[in-house]
């Protein structure tokens, strides 16, 4: 296995003037599993790519192990890719899928050959399909047998390009707990790419969040969903997506408030449950944008019920989950969404209340940059059970 390293690598394409990447240094350390994660056109499949050897970077060192792979072609640098589609040959059966890199790239014998497939068969637990061709095969059996043809070859790193992008909801939530067993059990350096921060957040012991080409941060999933270097990071990691409003500092009767300036009432006091003269990330007239995660904001029934500040909104969608409801409504020009218990499910246009600690808050400066990330000790000190006068039951 072998540590993969990115130094300062950039793409560009039509002679620079669209850039794909950007200036990206990345060090993947022996047997980690790293997902790169943003949205399309980011830029995370070009980096893959030219990590595989599909794409010779414009500028910047690319490393496998201790050696410098630039210019080094695909089958030199031992490492194995999974796409997004299968590409499967659908006149080989299972057995001759997995094996058939074995039989191109070394010098194995038939019976070895035979072992490793069925070792590996054995480990996806598609042993009984080995004689089958991929088209009677489902789109998860598919994606296991590509899984396979990449562990036979025992890589030094496998890479894997939203693999599971064409399977449904329950399968994918399948195969990446399978892929998370697999890697964790091979130990095997793994670099794997998704537009999905749910599948970022569930599989990386690492996630790289990109956007425009740039790396934005890098971190253990839940550091970068509590403490998101910036404005885009907090919005994109996260699902539902924070909640944001636009506001400006002010300093009024010796407190410091937060008041919206999109036109409605919206304030909050940073002194409000602590010493008024206590030190604050932000100055009277910085321009800002608060934050607050769907399942730190408290809705109740009825303004009685709160002891510190709170707002009044009017409900506008409820989407039940089971497991809990999302409530929408909004917060000047923006839509706010509530995570909350599935025995609070007001109509819309119900009018309620809502507020939320202010250890839940996130502040971003004017450039986006964050200056305050939240600070629960315990994230369910904003989700209690809480009753307003008998008529709802909301954040569990």
């Amino acid at each position: 296995m072998a540590q993969i390293a990115l130094n300062h690598v950039s793409k560009t394409f039509n002679n620079g003037s669209i850039v794909a990447v950007n200036d990206l240094s990345l060090e993947i350390e022996d047997e980690e599993f790293l997902v790169l994660v943003g949205p399309s056109g980011c830029g995370k499949s070009t980096t893959l790519r030219m990590i595989a050897g599909l794409e010779d970077p414009t500028d910047g060192d690319i490393s496998i192990g201790t050696t410098r792979v630039n210019g080094l072609e695909p089958r030199e640098r031992d490492i194995a890719m999974v796409f997004q589609n299968y590409a499967l040959y659908p006149h080989m059966n299972v057995r001759e899928n997995i094996g058939f890199g074995l039989r191109l790239s070394t010098d194995l014998s038939d019976a070895d050959i035979e072992e490793r497939v069925e070792d590996v068969a054995d480990l996806l637990e598609i042993g009984e399909l080995l004689e089958k061709k991929p088209k009677s095969l489902s789109g998860g059996q598919q994606q296991r047998v590509a899984l396979g043809r990449a562990i036979v070859r025992d890589p030094e790193a496998f890479l894997f390009d939203e693999p599971l992008s064409n399977l449904d909801a329950k399968l994918r939530k399948q195969m990446r707990t399978e892929i998370s067993r697999i890697q964790e059990q091979l130990g095997v350096t793994s670099i794997y790419v998704t537009h999905d921060q749910e599948e970022a957040m569930t599989m990386g012991d690492r996630i790289a969040v990109m956007n425009d080409g740039a790396l934005q941060q890098i971190g253990e999933p839940n550091d970068v969903y509590n403490h998101p270097t910036n404005l885009f990071v907090a919005g994109f990691i996260g699902s539902p997506s924070m909640n944001t409003v636009e506001a400006e500092v002010v300093r009024r009767d010796g407190r410091t408030l937060l008041e919206s300036v999109t036109g409605d009432a919206f304030t909050y006091d940073l002194d409000a449950t602590a010493d008024a003269n206590a030190d604050h990330p932000v100055e009277a007239g910085d321009r800002v944008t608060v934050g607050v995660r769907p399942e730190d904001v408290v809705l109740r029934a009825e303004a009685a019920a709160f002891e510190g500040q709170h707002h009044t909104t009017t409900v506008d969608v409820v989407e039940p989950l089971g497991s809990d409801n999302l409530l929408y409504f909004n917060v000047g020009s923006r839509t706010w969404t509530a995570r909350v218990s599935p025995g609070f499910e007001p109509e819309s246009g119900t009018s309620v209340h809502f507020g939320f600690p202010r250890e839940a808050l996130y502040i971003f400066d004017e450039e986006g940059t964050t200056v305050e990330s939240r600070n629960l000790a315990d994230p369910a000190e904003a989700r209690q059970v809480t009753h307003g006068d008998g008529d709802g039951v909301v954040n569990t």
